[in-house]
């Protein structure tokens, strides 16, 4: 009887979710109140905080308090309620400038360059280090410049830094399936390699259930899917893509406090990895409550997969000096 009360014991405390705070900075733009809409009914998350510059931020968080859940919200206003904004926290997600009209790529790069600098001093001042989810673009750029400034000011740990690539697998799963008239929940498409139209990579030659395309439907599959972003951006007249990518990172969150509860699990996330030629990749990885682990490899790839991703290490090369460079010219 003891000792089945010390198993009953036991099975109580592994069950038993933890509580949770999720800040979004840059949390009242147009994905920023996305993701926070996706997050504000996940149960682990108690406390969900908003922070951006923008004066409307606290009509976002107002809003947001109106949808009944058992959870707080807070919101922060301005660059000086940021190390406020992020105390306490277990996840950070970033946003940032989208594509839209009427702002250039240049201006653009500019903004997200000195947000991610800004965001990634404060944040390695945060002790213990939270879970760092980077959706701001472009991300093959963006994340080793954070993970720089991260090394350079504080607390680092390359196994909370992550870029946000979710958005890639679940474009990849909803095209296989359509193609192939099967439900998305009953396959699966892995992708590599980066996030842009330059290094992501769909792996056809791994797809569940097995692939049945010739090489001519492959290589025309391969070059839609690279196109995605750009198809979405001509359909919505100028913006970019943002309901997807709000899925893909309430997906990442969830992942991430799946982890931290011990529920060891992969993600699909670009991060700090020498495995694959370059210092930087994308992929399905293993994580649980410590950060990222082993990231998945596969084997028989096939030829047209191998040219691809000897072009994306190339790729992923420059785009990694271009993000340390950038500090170096502040």
């Amino acid at each position: 009887m003891l000792q089945a009360k010390k198993c009953l014991h036991f099975f109580s405390r592994k069950v038993i979710s933890r509580n949770y705070q999720v800040t979004i900075v840059g949390g009242a733009s147009e994905i920023g109140q996305s993701i926070a809409l996706l997050l504000r009914n996940q149960r682990p998350i108690t406390s969900l905080v908003i922070h951006d510059n923008v004066t409307h931020t606290p009509g976002i968080v107002l809003d947001l308090s109106h949808i009944p859940t058992n959870s707080a919200i807070k919101g922060y206003v301005g660059s000086d309620s940021l190390d406020s904004a992020l105390q306490h926290s277990d996840v950070v997600i970033t946003t940032g400038a989208i594509q839209s009209p009427g702002l250039s790529e240049k201006a653009r790069l500019h903004f997200n360059v000195e947000f991610i600098k800004s965001f990634a001093t404060r944040v390695s001042k945060v002790s213990p280090i939270p879970f760092i989810g980077i959706a701001t673009e472009p991300i093959n750029v963006l994340v080793p410049m954070a993970t720089e400034v991260i090394r350079n000011h504080g607390d680092y740990d390359p196994k909370k830094i992550f870029g946000i690539t979710s958005t890639d697998l679940f474009t990849a799963q909803a095209m296989y399936a359509s193609i192939n008239n099967i439900n998305p929940e009953d396959c699966n498409v892995p992708v590599i390699g980066g996030h842009s139209n330059e290094t992501v990579i769909p792996l056809l030659s791994q797809s569940k259930p097995a692939c049945n395309l010739n090489q001519k439907s492959i290589e025309e599959f391969t070059a839609k899917f690279r196109s995605q972003e750009d198809l979405v951006i001509n359909s919505k007249k100028g913006w970019s893509p943002t309901l997807s990518i709000a899925y893909g990172v309430s997906k990442f969150v969830q992942g991430i406090l799946n982890a931290l509860d011990g529920r060891s699990n992969q993600i699909h996330a670009y991060i700090e990895n020498n495995d694959f030629g370059t210092s930087y990749f994308a992929g399905k990885v293993f994580v649980d409550e410590n950060g990222a682990g082993e990231m998945e490899r596969y084997s028989n790839l096939s030829d047209f997969e191998c040219h691809l991703l000897e072009r994306t290490i190339e790729q992923l090369r420059k785009d990694v000096s271009k993000g340390k460079k950038m500090l170096e010219l502040a």
